[in-house]
């Protein structure tokens, strides 16, 4: 379940609001007062349990922050990613901007938002290392996304802090591409207000571009993806909440079903929006390339469903119906 009318989600709502709007979708990052906004309200450390420093929220309520501040420039989500990361490794949280890497500490990786964290996370090898960004070498790659993701040597950096832990690659996938869901279902919901916005107000031969059923048919298809999308993602949060170590499949379906839906739906939105959809001046790119960059984030929807149907090929056929009814294998 995605709250997000809890107590946590209206301040990022507020939040977002007060310091958001066009100025955070047309700046190259968002302001340092929105950022400040969030370390006050504690939001950054919303999801970490009481013991490790947090506040323990559940993951609905956090997902419902998370759906009021999309999108935004900032690394809001990799912060909450590479805290959690943190805590399970027994590790101290970061205070301020973060982000994560998966791979050997002898790697280049991807980082999400590399130009604004100041604390990375890297888990691989069994291990979850805290760097400070200053120290690794990072260059910028190119990506669909504005939100500057860059690749970093960990090779030649010292992490300031170490620890091993039980947790898998999996378990990390399943947090990773569970909020990621929340990010990718929140935006297309976000894209498809505006489209309806913009065909309601919009006229063409003397009536409004949401009286042709020709606009009318293609939100209607952008609309059952938006709906499929925020299920797949309500789904996912649920498994999460529930047993991280047995979320992978409830996240790697979402992470099909929405890359999936965003293929149909953004389609639709920037064919109802014409000509203006495509310019930079306008908002919707903010939304598009953002879904589209997010989509192929850690792989696309193909390579997750050949690992959901490798894994499926493993299990005990006896119980791959029940596996694949309720999702208890």
């Amino acid at each position: 379940m995605i709250d997000t009318q809890s107590l946590i989600a209206q301040s990022a709502a507020k939040i977002h609001e007060r310091n958001g709007g066009r100025a955070v979708l047309h700046g190259d990052v968002a302001p340092d007062s929105y950022w400040d906004a969030i370390i006050e309200n504690g939001l950054h450390l919303a999801w970490a349990s009481e013991d490790a420093g947090g506040f323990g929220a559940p993951l609905s309520e956090v997902a419902g922050a998370i759906w009021n501040m999309t999108p935004a420039a900032l690394p809001f989500v990799e912060t909450l990613i590479a805290n959690k990361l943190l805590e399970l490794g027994g590790l101290e949280l970061a205070k301020g901007r973060a982000s994560y890497a998966i791979g050997a500490a002898d790697g280049v990786h991807i980082i999400p938002f590399a130009d604004a964290a100041e604390d990375v996370v890297l888990f691989g090898d069994g291990h979850i290392a805290h760097y400070k960004s200053h120290d690794l070498e990072c260059r910028a790659i190119d990506s669909l996304s504005p939100d500057a993701d860059g690749a970093a040597d960990f090779s030649k950096a010292n992490p300031i802090k170490c620890a091993h832990t039980n947790i898998s690659l999996s378990n990390v996938e399943a947090i990773i591409l569970t909020l990621r869901s929340v990010q990718m279902a929140a935006a297309m919901d976000g894209a498809l207000s505006l489209s309806i916005d913009h065909v309601s107000a919009r006229e063409q031969f003397g009536r409004p571009l949401s009286k042709f059923q020709a606009i009318q048919h293609q939100l209607a298809v952008a609309a059952s993806q938006v709906a499929a999308a925020n299920m797949a993602a309500s789904q996912a949060c649920a498994a999460l909440s529930n047993d991280m170590k047995s979320a992978w499949h409830e996240a790697a379906i979402a992470k099909v079903q929405i890359g999936e839906s965003i293929e149909g739906a953004t389609s639709a939105f920037q064919q109802v929006h014409g000509a203006i959809g495509y310019t930079m001046e306008y908002d919707l790119h903010h939304y598009s390339r953002r879904l589209w960059a997010w989509r192929d984030a850690l792989g696309n929807e193909h390579i997750w469903a050949q690992k959901l149907g490798d894994d499926l090929a493993q299990k005990d056929s006896n119980k791959l119906w029940r596996g694949v009814t309720t999702g208890v294998w």
